[in-house]
């Protein structure tokens, strides 16, 4: 038996055509992860960019993710190795890589995320990775290497100029447009459906057929997000945590006072 629990969005993503995913940005239970499941949600971006997490909310979170079903990939502050193996050594199933301007960033990256002959992760047995569990290293490595998930994020002026140097690296399973940074890096800030955006988004779509990685996109608008799932991302990730809540709190209340007038 292997020490690696399986990914399940790998799993998802042979059975369905699109996955939804959402981000986790500021509640530290685990609860959350349960809510999520309970929802539907195959993924969750566990938010270390602009979120508010230490390594041991990012590691607890991780795991309890796995065990109700919900694949957790950590979104990375810098591209660092510490960063990177903390993540994934803690229990998370996969990396998110922003503000990639250029494909040695995704290469650094890979390697730090993979075990050799892949890349240079430092091994290690008996963490949150594996459940705690030791055995055969040699397996824990090929399997962790096959199971673990890695994100590009296409959100810069650079990137969106690179796309098939950066796409090539070997070892990238997706790459994710950030809408709201990529349009501030064109020009078009705020503008979801400016036609200089889309043009980006398609021709990332097609890189991404071209060399076998999957697209996806994160935003916080439903319709938007189901209409890029129609046109080809194959993970959607939609809102957060945050927004979730606020969204639902306030069409509450908002209903109740029209009622109550």
């Amino acid at each position: 038996m292997s020490m690696i629990p399986p990914n399940r969005l790998r799993a998802r993503l042979a059975e369905s055509r699109v996955v939804v995913g959402t981000m986790i940005a500021e509640l530290r239970q685990s609860a959350v992860v349960q809510c999520l499941a309970n929802a539907g949600i195959d993924w969750a971006i566990i938010d270390n960019e602009h979120g508010v997490f230490s390594v041991e909310t990012i590691s607890e979170l991780s795991r309890f993710a796995r065990l109700v079903g919900v694949t957790p990939i950590v979104r990375i502050p810098a591209h660092t190795y510490e960063t990177i193996a903390q993540a994934l050594d803690g229990g998370a199933q996969g990396i998110m890589i922003p503000r990639v301007t250029d494909p040695e960033q995704v290469r650094f990256a890979v390697g730090a995320a993979k075990y050799p002959p892949m890349g240079r992760r430092g091994s290690a047995a008996g963490r949150g990775h594996t459940d705690y569990k030791a055995g055969d290293i040699v397996k824990m490595m090929e399997d962790a290497n096959r199971e673990s998930f890695v994100i590009v994020q296409i959100e810069t002026r650079e990137a969106s100029e690179r796309l098939d140097e950066i796409l090539a690296v070997p070892g990238v399973d997706a790459a994710l447009i950030g809408p709201n940074d990529l349009a501030i890096a064109l020009g078009v800030p705020g503008r979801m459906r400016d036609p200089v955006l889309e043009e980006v988004i398609e021709r990332t779509i097609a890189a991404c057929g071209r060399h076998g990685v999957l697209p996806a996109i994160h935003t916080n608008d439903t319709a938007l997000t189901a209409e890029w799932g129609k046109r080809g991302m194959r993970l959607v990730s939609i809102s957060s945590d945050v927004g979730f809540l606020q969204r639902a709190a306030k069409e509450a209340a908002d209903a109740i006072r029209v009622a109550a007038r």
